[in-house]
């Protein structure tokens, strides 16, 4: 027997549906109204959702990006999505920084194309594509909802369209760049391919990465990769990580959204 959602539940169901009917409306636009990001533009859409209002829910996220990067520096957002992080890291670098948002979704880029338009934001380049470990033209699947839209894999079924991919090595030759802050990748399992397509962009600038993973396939691909290219791993929330082996659902194992740091 199913059993029914919580009354608060449903309250809150109900409440944004009245919002979304009388004011945030799809398309509309609206300022981000608490946050980090309070006061910039946004235009309402089922990516951006009523989270936008209050600066996403990417609060750790944030808070490791206030750390790490100041006015001037360059800075890459891999799977910019709406632009909840690209909206974020073009204020903490200003107008004489540089970040570089790539988005393969066909839908999402124009909405974040759109976003980064409203906030007359010339520092910030968008992408059409997805950052693999290879030049190429790949399915993309439509997930239920557009964050979890992703690189097809093999034999995977579903809508489908073919997007560019590029590595980032190859595209940070093609825009000249001379230094690199931060790298950061929500690339939906493809965390350690984007990472091997960067491998000499990484060598060359040691950049800060902060990287969400989605598999226990992926937590253990990618730690062996950054320690192997002498970087400390730390979470950005939950236990620390004391086993570099180790994935979830090992508790302090390697998983969720983590911090590689370069080491001297």
């Amino acid at each position: 027997m199913d059993i029914p959602p919580p009354p608060h539940k449903l309250m809150k169901t109900l409440f944004k549906k009245i919002l979304g009917s009388l004011w945030y409306r799809p398309g509309s636009v609206h300022r981000i109204l608490r946050g980090p990001m309070k006061g910039m533009r946004f235009r309402m859409t089922e990516s951006s959702g009523f989270s936008a209002l209050y600066s996403g829910n990417e609060h750790a996220n944030q808070e490791a990006y206030a750390r790490l990067v100041r006015p001037g520096d360059t800075v890459i957002d891999g799977g910019a999505n709406w632009g909840v992080h690209t909206l974020y890291l073009a204020r903490l670098t200003g107008i004489m920084g540089r970040v570089h948002a790539f988005e393969p979704h066909p839908l999402v880029i124009e909405e974040l194309r759109c976003n980064v338009s409203l906030n007359s934001l010339s520092q910030v380049t968008v992408h059409q594509c997805g950052l693999l470990d290879a030049d190429s033209e790949l399915p993309f699947v439509f997930g239920a909802a557009t964050k979890s839209s992703h690189i097809a894999a093999a034999n995977e079924t579903g809508q489908t369209v073919v997007v560019p991919c590029r590595t980032l090595d190859s595209m940070v030759v093609g825009m000249g760049l001379e230094s690199l802050r931060l790298i950061k990748l929500d690339v939906e399992g493809a965390e350690s391919r984007a990472l091997r397509g960067a491998k000499d962009t990484i060598a060359r600038f040691r950049p800060h990465l902060i990287i969400e993973l989605h598999t226990p396939e992926q937590d253990l691909a990618v730690a062996e990769l950054l320690t192997a290219w002498n970087y400390k791993l730390a979470r950005l929330e939950g236990p620390p990580i004391l086993h570099l082996n180790r994935s979830w659902p090992d508790q302090n194992g390697v998983w969720g959204t983590i911090h590689a740091e370069p080491l001297p």
